[in-house]
C-alpha cells in the first residue's frame, strides 16, 4: 500500500515538473514580441530548446513537435512552421532562416542546418565561431524519412518525399521522390 501511494505521488510530481518545464520551453518560443505561436501548438516531452529572445518564431495551428527534438534558434534568426506539421526526434539549428511548410511530416533523426563553419584553404583552418549561412525553405506536403540531412541554402518544393538517409544540398523540385542515400 505504501509503495503504491509513493508511486502515485512520484508520478504526480513528475507530471507537475514536466508541465512546468513544458511551459518554460513554450515560453522560449514567445520571447520576442514579434513571434506568433498558435494556441493549438503541441510540444512533447524531453525536448532541448534554445530560442534567443531576438529570434522570431512563427508556429501555425495544429503544429506538433513531438519528443526528443533539439531546436536552436540564434539571435536575429527566424523559424517558421506551417499548419498541420509534425516533427519528431529532429535537430533544427537555425542561424538565419528556416521555413517549413504546411502538412509536413518530418521524420526521426532529421537534421536541418542553415549554416556551416567558415574555413580557409591556404592555410587550412576551420573557424569554431564564424559561420556561412543561407536560408532553407521546405514546401508544403513534404515527408522526410529517417535520418535525412537538409543543408543550408536549399529550397524543397511541394509534395516531396525524401527517403531515409537522403542528404539534400541542392534544391529539390516539387513532386520529387528521392530515395535512400541519394544526394541531391
Amino acid at each position: 500500500m505504501a509503495k503504491s501511494l509513493f508511486a502515485k505521488t512520484a508520478s504526480k510530481i513528475y507530471e507537475i515538473l514536466h508541465s512546468l518545464l513544458s511551459f518554460a520551453q513554450r515560453q522560449q518560443f514567445l520571447a520576442n514580441a514579434q513571434s506568433r505561436v498558435h494556441r493549438s501548438f503541441r510540444l512533447g516531452k524531453h525536448n532541448r530548446i534554445t530560442v534567443d529572445a531576438k529570434a522570431v518564431i512563427e508556429i501555425a495551428e495544429n503544429v506538433s513537435i513531438n519528443e526528443y527534438n533539439f531546436i536552436t534558434v540564434k539571435p536575429g534568426a527566424s523559424l517558421i512552421i506551417g499548419k498541420d506539421t509534425y516533427i519528431t526526434r529532429a535537430t533544427i539549428s537555425c542561424l538565419d532562416r528556416i521555413e517549413i511548410g504546411e502538412n509536413c511530416i518530418l521524420g526521426e533523426g532529421l537534421k536541418i542546418f542553415d549554416h556551416n563553419h567558415k574555413y580557409t584553404s591556404e592555410p587550412f583552418s576551420v573557424s569554431k565561431t564564424e559561420f556561412n549561412t543561407a536560408p532553407i525553405k521546405i514546401g508544403n506536403n513534404v515527408w522526410t524519412g529517417a535520418n535525412c540531412i537538409i543543408l543550408k541554402g536549399v529550397t524543397i518544393g511541394d509534395n516531396v518525399i525524401l527517403g531515409a538517409g537522403c542528404v539534400v544540398r541542392k534544391d529539390v523540385p516539387s513532386n520529387t521522390k528521392l530515395f535512400t542515400t541519394q544526394i541531391m
